[in-house]
């Protein structure tokens, strides 16, 4: 039987699922390879003794190459922190920050963060102090989102249907509004308002989209609204976004989190709005659904592209304090779900020097998919494969064992059993791979290829009887990874029932 390569599959009737999906996959990554268990993550900068709730983490790039960490965080007084090398700098502003209101959206332009929450002046990052905003014609606490469209910033008025834009590679002067309320057909409030390239048509083109509270979503075409070629392009009908935060780039594209699903923006060109959500998270919406209907609103439903692991991070937060992710591989586009040690040590995700971060609700910033512990302690990880008929339906089966191929440390203790007939078997087997049997470099038995990780390929016992039967695994990996390849199962094959 093959490896859950292709991640989780929760829609497909559960007696017709192709064997590469995965009813249950936590904590095992479906990549480009073999599955394989997820790393770890640890501590990166600890500011819990100035505040405790990690809400944002930004990334400042600089002029020479380098990155800036910029975390804001509150508990106590909310405070702006610059991180660099692990060392935490206090950079408030002068302007105080409201409590309960460091989700800051943010937005790079030119050599400057721009940093708003809709309740405090906007504030400004210019590589070495915070300032406020120096943008007049609006009340700068009342933006609530921020963004770039052809060399332009572009800001949310929260609780309008209105955005304001600025003039061209200006980052202060008056800015000019445009209000929507008469486009947008279904009211609401507006969300986001951005930049997004179209690559369906025979060239590609820069548009600007905006979408609002009820999932309306508007695409217009020219320089800004004051050009003469400014025009609505299209308009479309999605899933009530899950928040401000709710938006993730993707490449090229923008994945928006929704009431339904996933929907990258590019799909709206390309299928009917009923099938975009079904694009990326077809497979994974029963998931997300689940935990919609705790909070449909809220700035902890965000996410995070990693390029470098070929991965996308989705937040999926079950309580304003715990989360858990969905995470998604490029190169199968398969999903899994990630528990940490601690369901509150990612309340917020970031991407910064092209590394992924979690921040914590205690005050913490962990470095992620780093080392193979959990903070020092093991991983844990568990699946459950397809059901399978092992091509012949008809027949009961009297199963006998299982034969695993792994490539891992020696030691690791995995639980392995049988799921027969659709139903969860109350106990699953606990076995030992052994102890490993390499010797040391520079010892008299040595050897050149001796090596703590080896390929395990042991036989086990199990007990169950049925017409079909999924392979539900587990254990815990500690300071080691363990990658799946796939399963051997022998059984007695009886007559047909």
């Amino acid at each position: 039987m093959p490896p859950p390569s292709l991640g989780l599959d929760l829609v497909s009737p559960i007696d017709n699922m192709d064997p590469s999906y995965a009813l249950e996959l936590v904590n095992v990554f479906p990549g480009a390879t073999a599955p394989i268990t997820r790393k770890g993550y640890e501590e990166y900068v600890d500011l819990s003794a100035a505040n405790t709730h990690v809400n944002t983490i930004a990334d400042y790039n600089k002029a020479d190459g380098t990155s800036e960490m910029i975390v804001v965080s509150e508990g106590g007084t909310p405070k702006i922190f610059k991180v660099v090398a692990g060392v935490a700098t206090d950079i408030t502003g002068s302007t105080p920050i409201t409590p309960n209101f460091t989700n800051m959206q943010t937005q790079q332009f030119g050599s400057r963060l721009f940093m708003c929450n809709g309740e405090d002046t906007m504030q400004v990052y210019d590589g070495s102090t915070v300032t406020d905003a120096t943008f007049t014609g609006v009340t700068l606490a009342n933006l609530i989102n921020v963004s770039s469209y052809r060399e332009r910033l572009y800001f949310v008025e929260k609780d309008t249907l209105k955005f304001w834009y600025g003039n061209t590679s200006s980052i202060s002067g008056a800015l000019t509004s445009f209000d929507l309320q008469y486009s947008m057909k279904r009211g609401g409030f507006l969300v986001f308002a951005g930049s997004y390239t179209n690559q369906t048509a025979q060239t590609s083109q820069d548009l600007f989209f905006a979408i609002s509270s009820e999932g309306e979503v508007v695409f217009y075409q020219g320089t800004d609204p004051s050009d003469t070629n400014w025009g609505l392009v299209a308009r479309y009908y999605i899933g009530k976004p899950l928040g401000y935060r709710a938006f993730i780039k993707v490449n090229n594209d923008v994945w928006i989190l929704t009431q339904q699903g996933i929907v990258p923006v590019s799909a709206l060109f390309q299928v009917s709005t009923d099938q975009a959500a079904n694009v990326v998270s077809a497979r994974v919406n029963p998931y997300l659904s689940q935990y919609v209907s705790i909070l449909k609103f809220s700035p902890r439903w965000h996410g995070i592209f990693w390029p470098e692991g070929r991965r996308v991070f989705v937040n999926i937060p079950s309580s304003e304090s715990t989360t858990t992710m969905l995470v998604f591989s490029i190169d199968t586009g398969g999903w899994c779900v990630y528990e940490l040690f601690d369901n509150e040590d990612s309340i917020t995700l970031g991407i910064v020097d092209g590394a992924p971060f979690y921040g914590s609700y205690h005050g913490k910033v962990y470095h992620a998919e780093s080392g193979y512990t959990d903070k020092g302690n093991a991983i844990n990880f568990e699946g459950r494969t397809a059901f399978s008929f092992y091509n012949s339906r008809g027949n009961y089966k009297a199963f006998k064992d299982i034969r695993p191929l792994l490539r891992t440390r020696r030691g690791l203790t995995l639980s392995l059993g049988l799921d027969t007939d659709f139903q969860r078997e109350v106990t699953v087997d606990t076995i030992s791979t052994g102890l490993a049997v390499t010797t040391p470099w520079g010892s008299p038995w040595g050897s050149p290829w001796a090596s703590s990780t080896e390929y395990i390929f042991n036989r086990f016992a199990i007990r169950g009887q049925g017409h079909s039967g999924a392979v539900r695994f587990g254990g815990s990996v500690n300071k080691s990874e363990c990658q799946i390849y796939g399963f051997e199962i022998r059984f007695d094959r009886g007559g047909q029932v």
